[in-house]
């Protein structure tokens, strides 16, 4: 089968939407619920999103594959379409990356630190030190607004005992 340009990776999008969604249908099945009496099952709304998700990128597949692809913002028809910058893609892919080995072992204010860094960093930023500022600063605030107000425990890592 002959696909217009920019269809494969389209087509992988979508691709990924979905299994992205089957992944979420999945993960909500096989989680276990403790015995609670509940009006609605907590489960109700990871379901609703993952079958949405696998609907829409249903459908999104169909039009790709009948040529009706998505143009980027301010071309039109037959205008080059710029290959995407994979060095700023593959830095904010190791920020999350960093974040996912960071959570647990250094904690929640430290992790996002460092992921805000590495993606302001992916996105043109300079200033390293002025956004290592605002990402503590940030990341703090929001620490203590779900641990104290909301009692929403977040992983404390390094600081477990001093915050």
């Amino acid at each position: 089968m002959k696909f217009k340009a920019g269809a494969k990776s389209e087509l992988t999008f979508v691709g990924s939407l979905f299994a992205l969604g089957v992944l979420v249908f999945w993960d909500t099945w096989r989680t276990e619920l403790p015995e609670i009496n509940l009006t609605i099952s907590p489960k109700l709304f990871p379901y609703i999103v993952s079958v949405l998700l696998m609907i829409l990128s249903a459908i999104l597949f169909i039009q790709v594959l009948r040529g009706d692809l998505a143009l980027p913002e301010g071309l039109e028809p037959g205008d080059k379409i710029e290959k995407s910058d994979l060095r700023t893609f593959l830095v904010v892919l190791a920020s999350l990356f960093a974040y996912l080995l960071l959570i647990e072992r250094a904690g929640f204010v430290i992790a996002n630190t460092v992921t805000f860094i590495g993606i302001s960093y992916s996105f043109g930023n300079k200033n390293l030190m002025k956004a290592a500022g605002i990402a503590v600063l940030i990341s703090t605030i929001i620490y203590f607004s779900f641990t104290k107000f909301l009692h929403v425990a977040l992983p404390s890592g390094i600081f477990k005992g001093l915050m």
